[in-house]
């Protein structure tokens, strides 16, 4: 069983935050490996986080323990949660992170933490709890806990498993490189040009394995979903798009 921490936030890389983390995760865990998924979602984006905790939980072995804090609700009465699936655990605040894995695995547990069992801040519990939990279980010590019966869920997250002639999709993440990531699987695309409808824009796309090509793409991209690509170009810049943004696909 691996002893390793992967760690999601929103913090970026200015304060002095991550490094907090790892360094209290040191201090309970000296043994443990931590490796950094990211720090870069989008300042309060619990949306960002939960689907790069989604795509990053596959990649890693049995044991890991995945602290995620995007935590806008730091301070409230909101839970924080231990969660196992396929023999890794998760730990952060129930806001919806959590969910779309959940939802596809069966969890062996879900609990939240006692809180009052620790000393901390109304404004960085990530450092004060949630960084102390995930090195007390990947050291196997136990942490207190109440059941929970039902997480929160993330509004709207569902897929597009067949689009053959034409479909109404979502943008549910843009990537660094603009890339605008639909909710259509690349499985069961079945599309070699079309006219796409996205954010009051009209504009023609063919199907291309890379991003190699010029004009607007539709990728079979590394996340198994039809991406909006502009060829050595930013389709995010193109379009106006964001998260959430609506595009709609029609076969020509």
């Amino acid at each position: 069983m691996a002893k390793l921490i992967a760690l999601l936030t929103d913090f970026g890389y200015r304060d002095y935050y991550v490094g907090a983390l790892k360094g209290v995760i040191k201090q309970e865990a000296p043994e443990a490996e931590v490796i950094d998924i990211t720090h870069g979602i989008t300042p309060f984006s619990i949306w960002e986080g939960a689907f790069s905790l989604y795509f990053a939980f596959n990649y890693f072995p049995e044991g890991t323990v995945f602290l995620a804090v995007v935590d806008p609700g730091v301070g409230t009465r909101r839970k924080i949660l231990i969660a196992e699936a396929e023999g890794k655990r998760l730990v952060g605040p129930d806001n919806g992170l959590f969910y779309p894995i959940l939802k596809e695995r069966k969890a062996a547990f879900v609990e939240a933490v006692d809180t009052s069992k620790f000393s901390s801040s109304y404004t960085f519990q990530g450092r004060d709890i949630m960084a102390r939990v995930a090195a007390r279980l990947v050291s196997g010590v136990p942490v207190d806990g109440f059941p929970v019966k039902r997480i929160t869920s993330l509004r709207g997250w569902s897929f597009i498993t067949s689009c053959r002639s034409s479909c109404e999709a979502r943008v549910i993440y843009v990537d660094a490189f603009g890339n605008l990531v639909t909710n259509i699987r690349s499985d069961g695309f079945r599309i070699k040009k079309a006219k796409i409808r996205l954010n009051g824009q009209e504009a023609e796309a063919v199907f291309s394995k890379n991003y190699s090509k010029e004009g607007v793409l539709l990728v079979p991209g590394g996340y198994g979903l039809i991406e909006i690509s502009v060829g050595k170009g930013s389709a995010e810049k193109r379009f106006g798009a964001k998260i959430g943004s609506v595009v709609a696909i029609e076969k020509i």
